[in-house]
């Protein structure tokens, strides 16, 4: 619990959570649209005040010889509560409630410990831990290669009616206390980190459509598009518009979102880090971007408040542009005087040919940047041939921009055509893609198996699911390797268990079988006709079984016959 002792309030009033970058999220109320967005908020806030791996908050025992102020910010009260999601206490009560009945809180009611009649600070435990670990061994026991789902209808279900493949996402913790962002806000947020890769935070499959939004958070359209609004002007999002190709229309689909919560996490990581060197070497205070609030890149910095910065990252910063820029390496060298220095001093030389006073005004060559295409790769085409055997594209892979750039990426990264027929497995085979082709979910397969061999989970360059290239150990960043281990004994462990009760059940008696029934003739070999007097020989009328070869004499089925034999032996 130490990372809670770096929390503090900020300047402006609100709970700044400086030893604390995300929180996990369930993922799969993140994409509920029947969850009030203010649950939502709800869960995001207690997620910041619990433990990390306890998932439990602070008691006040734990909390007892700190000042009042702390106590205040470290103890989840429900006026700090709902200072945190904005709203009042009986909306965090009907918000907690709401937790506790989709079992995913447990609540411990606290009383001082002078006075048994004055309610304290409630201690919190989160039991989302034992909901992933469920579903770890539901995808465990599941097999690799799932059909895809359908409705009623034959359509494909919409993935926000599905089970999201993942256990939980990761929000920013300052974002979780910022009362001043509406439930609104976090629910759209939290929507979106659940189609974005936990790593990169960028889309890792097709991006979702505001519908698909609408249908996560339970908002109108106008609600998630402020709220997209918002977290763009906040600097939290960043997203691009897509547009058909001018052959199909050139209508507008779905945008691709990029969250720049990352960014923050490793600023706040760094700054943490040159805190404690400066305590440790007696240095001093600064700050890592020239002293401004914000760095050109939209990150905050140790002493800026971490939301306001520029909401366009490719957008350079004031401060650069009155900077002196530097001497271009591709002329000729200047003896370092600026733009302005050089000017004056051509206006000060005068022409020796004309003899007048007017100035060499020379103007000056345009820079041009050149570019040239990726270089070929050794073994490229061996990857190139196992893309075309997919049928993605009526070109050869090598003359498609995206798959050429992708292939030769992997291999000047240090991997090999056996890492891309691994990616392929995995991504494109085991995963179904020809079949959601097919059934039209994905509507652009070149950008999707570019994407698939491109794509990076693990935050080193040098993994590649969970190894290390080069050295063959394992990622400690990602933890693959040990996920798959860990499913492969629970695997293990549920067959185990299965046989131990198979043998432990009792054993039920066999039934005796039934004797197999007389083959009935087919009208077309009837030949006669038992003449016995009633079934079995008594009765009235004839009995009348079909018989077929040579008639006996007289005639009688079998059954008759041997029914006539015991009446009169009687």
């Amino acid at each position: 619990m130490t990372f809670l002792a770096a929390l503090s309030t900020g300047t402006d009033g609100c709970l700044a959570c400086d030893g604390l970058d995300y929180v996990e999220f369930d993922a799969r109320l993140a994409r509920d649209g029947d969850c009030p967005p203010a649950t939502k908020a709800a869960y995001m806030a207690l997620s910041s005040f619990a433990g990390i791996e306890d998932r439990v908050t602070l008691t006040t025992e734990a909390v007892a010889a700190w000042s009042r102020e702390a106590r205040q910010t470290l103890l989840p009260y429900r006026k700090t509560l709902a200072a945190c999601i904005g709203r009042s206490v009986k909306t965090v009560d009907r918000a907690t409630n709401d937790l506790v009945d989709r079992q995913l809180l447990l609540v411990h009611p606290q009383t001082d410990p002078d006075n048994v009649a004055v309610a304290d600070a409630n201690v919190y435990q989160l039991i989302d831990r034992e909901r992933w670990a469920r579903q770890l061994l539901e995808r465990a026991s599941a097999p690799t290669l799932v059909a895809p789902v359908l409705g009623p209808d034959g359509q494909p279900v919409p993935r926000v009616q599905r089970a999201p493949g993942i256990d939980y996402v990761r929000l920013d913790a300052r974002i979780a206390r910022a009362g001043e962002r509406s439930p609104n806000y976090k629910a759209v947020y939290a929507a979106i980190a659940t189609f974005t890769n936990i790593h990169s935070r960028a889309i890792t499959n097709r991006p979702p459509t505001v519908k698909e939004l609408m249908a996560c958070t339970g908002l109108a359209r106008t609600a998630v598009t402020d709220a997209l609004a918002q977290m763009r002007a906040d600097g939290l999002l960043d997203m691009r518009d897509n547009y058909l190709p001018a052959e199909d229309g050139g209508g507008r689909i779905a945008s691709s979102y990029f969250l720049l919560d990352g960014r923050l996490w490793r600023a706040r990581a760094a700054a943490r880090d040159d805190r404690e060197l400066a305590a440790f070497t007696g240095g001093w205070g600064h700050q890592t971007d020239m002293g401004g609030d914000t760095t050109r890149t939209g990150v905050g910095t140790p002493d800026g408040h971490g939301w306001r910065h520029h909401a366009d990252i490719i957008k350079s910063s004031s401060e650069n542009s009155r900077s002196e820029p530097l001497p271009d390496a591709r002329r000729a060298s200047t003896g370092g005087l600026t733009r302005a220095a050089r000017g004056a001093r051509s206006r000060s030389e005068q022409n020796p040919s004309s003899g007048t006073a007017a100035t060499n005004t020379t103007k000056p060559r345009t820079k041009t940047i050149r570019t040239t295409t990726s270089k070929p790769a050794p073994r490229e085409e061996e990857i190139f041939a196992m893309v075309d055997a997919l049928g993605v594209s009526r070109h050869p892979a090598i003359k498609v921009p995206p798959l050429r750039r992708a292939v030769r990426d992997l291999l000047a990264a240090g991997r090999t055509p056996e890492h891309a027929l691994a990616r392929i497995n995995a991504g494109w085979w085991r995963a179904g893609i020809p079949e959601r082709i097919a059934s039209r979910e994905i509507r652009g397969p070149v950008g999707y198996l570019a994407a698939i061999l491109s794509t990076q989970d693990c935050e080193r360059p040098d993994c590649e699911r969970g190894l290390i290239l080069g050295s063959g150990q394992e990622c400690r960043a990602c933890g693959l390797r040990a996920a798959e281990r860990q499913a492969d004994r629970a695997q293990e462990h549920l067959q185990q268990e299965t046989a131990g009760l198979d043998r432990a059940a009792p054993r039920r008696p066999a039934r005796p079988s039934r004797p197999a029934p007389l083959p009935c003739p087919g009208p077309g070999l009837v030949t006669w006709k038992c003449e016995a007097p009633g079934p079995d020989g008594f009765g009235s009328g004839p009995c009348g079984r079909p018989g077929t070869g040579t008639p006996p004499d007289p005639r009688m089925c079998p059954s008759c016959l041997e029914a006539v034999r015991r009446a009169v032996a009687g």
